[in-house]
């Protein structure tokens, strides 16, 4: 037999062949360059979901700017103002403290005694028992007083209302304490108000008054008695 004799330059070289299966070194840099914008691409939509999201719940799940009694909102008399607790938050500490359902969610308002006494309102716009306590301080449980426990809504539409009056000292600040009467997920849309006397406010007499009531009325007695000596010596 004859057998053609093969030669090394015949042979394909192993590194030759290895050569040629590798990609082109500009395909690599594109694939890199691909991957990298694509992680860069799902970090930052990862990145927009959050920020939206967070945005969300700060949005539905925001407390009411008076949900805490520093925050209350002031009261002028006879000037109606709108609220609703449906996202305040519960106030335990004052449970049982001042009027029925005191430690339910509530919102805050605070009204300036004048040295007068004040006839405060409340009533729902949404058919929701709403109750009420009246505090002296924040951050403590001195009660005032509350109204007594509503077993029927007092709505607003019917001219109903929650009615408490209390005598409000003259520079003294008082803290209107108004919650709903539900557990369920809304709360009480409810309008609040109060009212006093549009006369002067009752002043106590200063110490320096009460003296000088005292010198006139020893000036008028020896006078008094003065002149009736002087008619007696006449005589």
């Amino acid at each position: 037999l004859f057998l053609p004799m093969v030669t090394a330059k015949d042979t394909p070289s192993p590194v030759h062949h290895q050569q040629r299966q590798q990609t082109h070194p500009s395909s690599l840099i594109l694939e890199i360059k691909f991957r990298k914008s694509r992680k860069v691409m799902v970090s930052r939509l990862v990145l927009a979901l959050t920020v939206l999201l967070a945005h969300c719940a700060i949005v539905v799940f925001a407390a009411p700017p008076n949900d805490r009694c520093v925050d209350a909102v002031f009261l002028e008399p006879f000037e109606p103002v709108d609220g609703d607790n449906t996202d305040a938050n519960y106030d335990y500490i004052n449970q049982g403290v001042c009027g029925p359902r005191s430690d339910r969610r509530a919102l805050w308002y605070e009204i300036q005694g004048k040295g007068k006494v004040v006839t405060v309102y409340v009533c729902t716009n949404n058919e929701k028992i709403t109750d009420y306590g009246v505090f002296h301080t924040c951050n403590t449980q001195q009660c005032v007083g509350a109204p007594p426990q509503q077993v029927e809504p007092a709505n607003c539409d019917t001219g109903d209302a929650n009615i408490f009056s209390f005598e409000a000292e003259l520079g003294e600040d008082y803290f209107v304490h108004v919650r709903s009467d539900t557990l369920d997920p809304e709360g009480s849309n409810f309008t609040i108000w109060y009212t006093e006397p549009t006369d002067e406010p009752t002043m106590a007499p200063s110490e320096s008054s009460m003296r000088y009531d005292a010198v006139s009325l020893v000036s008028i007695a020896i006078s008094a008695v003065g002149c009736w000596l002087f008619g007696a010596a006449i005589m």
